[in-house]
């Protein structure tokens, strides 16, 4: 669950982040607002508070403005006469060298017809400095293209002529500046945040790994291993009177799946071992065992039903009819609850187990000829047979 987490994370912080841009006509109206705000002399609280919206959305928005080889055709779109000739000082003075007064419009008192037909003259000049005017900037159009495809602007000119309208037009009272703060972006705040928390995700995984010393190591990649009980068992018992036999040394204990065998003249004893470690809930009359260890929690097979099978068997490959008992040694440090099974030891305890027995039951020549049977008596067991893992 962990690794998905962090998965999304990562796949979060590799997207793209760019908040959507507005058309260049948009981006345009902004730009014209705005320099009209900042060109007025009174300004108010609202007009403050206006100039720094737009400049927030030209700055946050218009930074690749769509379609911005519109621009110039909503220039050539607009009408020229009306209440804007007048403020384009450039296009009013082309009108009035255009001009000419049709003769039917004299001063003085004048008829409907003649007022009539007065401006449907004066109509026709306007349409004729249209014409002209929309060729001339059609011209100025493709000349712009070319600039454009030649270099390709990052903004209008009018939303990029800001930063020359700002310094130099009517600077904003000092109490303005200092209440305009560029805020930071949404996404680097959002990256931000994403830094903390791989961060933190980072520090609780290295430190569960410092703090379990068996982290690494998980109950299914472990292998059972002999080597810990036999060590225990070599140290303390009288290598006169006890064989221990290890499956390595024996192919009919590798297909029977048993660890190891001590033979003495008190008894055969058969070891499985167990490679688990921790608080084991050991029920005698269940298929399934628990084990929990540092908050990890495992079942496993009831370890002693399949001893006692292998044991079995191997009584009777070996002709020993009686005195065969099977064990279960577990590493040092379990504990069993609610009470360890009576063939279940640690591997400190069994040699102490195995010493316990003291009564004669097979003589020495017995113990040889099981040695023998241990060592060449692995074509015994049927291919078809059934063995307990």
């Amino acid at each position: 669950m962990n690794r998905w987490i962090l998965f999304l994370l990562l796949l979060s912080g590799w997207v793209k982040g760019m908040p959507a841009q507005l058309d260049a006509s948009q981006c345009e109206r902004y730009a014209t607002e705005l320099a009209l705000l900042q060109s007025s002399k009174k300004m108010s609280d609202t007009d403050q508070a206006r100039i720094f919206r737009l400049t927030e959305r030209i700055e946050q928005y218009c930074q690749s403005p769509t379609q911005i080889v519109n621009v110039t055709e909503n220039h050539s779109n607009l009408p020229v006469f009306g209440a804007s000739q007048f403020r384009d000082p450039k296009v009013y003075s082309k009108w009035q060298a255009f001009y000419e007064k049709p003769i039917i419009c004299h001063d003085g008192e004048q008829t409907f017809q003649s007022a009539v037909r007065c401006a449907e003259l004066v109509a026709e000049q306007k349409q004729a400095f249209e014409a002209l005017l929309a060729q001339q900037n059609k011209l100025s159009e493709q000349a712009e293209r070319a600039q454009v495809f030649a270099k390709p602007p990052v903004i209008s000119g009018s939303v990029a002529s800001l930063n020359s309208i700002v310094p130099h037009s009517h600077e904003l009272p000092n109490t303005l500046d200092d209440n305009i703060e560029k805020q930071p972006d949404h996404f680097t705040r959002f990256g931000f945040w994403l830094s903390i928390v791989l961060c933190g995700y980072i520090v609780i995984e290295l430190a569960k790994r410092f703090l379990s010393k068996d982290y690494s190591t998980s109950y299914s990649s472990k292998k059972r291993s002999f080597k810990k009980t036999y060590d225990v068992l070599s140290s303390k018992l009288d290598k006169k009177k006890y064989i221990i036999v290890h499956r390595s040394m024996s192919p009919l204990l590798e297909e029977l799946d048993i660890d190891g065998v001590v033979l003495s003249p008190f008894g055969v004893f058969v070891f499985i071992c167990s490679q688990h470690v921790g608080e084991i809930e050991a029920n005698l009359h269940s298929e399934m065992w628990h084990v929990t260890k540092e908050g990890s929690a495992q079942f496993f097979l009831n370890p002693l039903n399949s001893s006692k099978v292998r044991a079995g068997k191997l009584a009777k490959y070996i002709g020993a009819k009686s005195g065969v008992r099977h064990m279960v040694a577990f590493n040092n440090g379990c504990r069993f609850y609610p009470g360890r099974p009576a063939n279940c030891f640690e591997n400190s305890q069994v040699a102490l187990e195995v010493m316990r027995y003291t009564q004669f039951l097979y003589s020495y020549e017995q113990l040889r000829y099981f040695e023998q049977r241990l060592y060449s008596a692995s074509h015994v067991v049927a291919s078809g047979q059934e063995v307990i893992s």
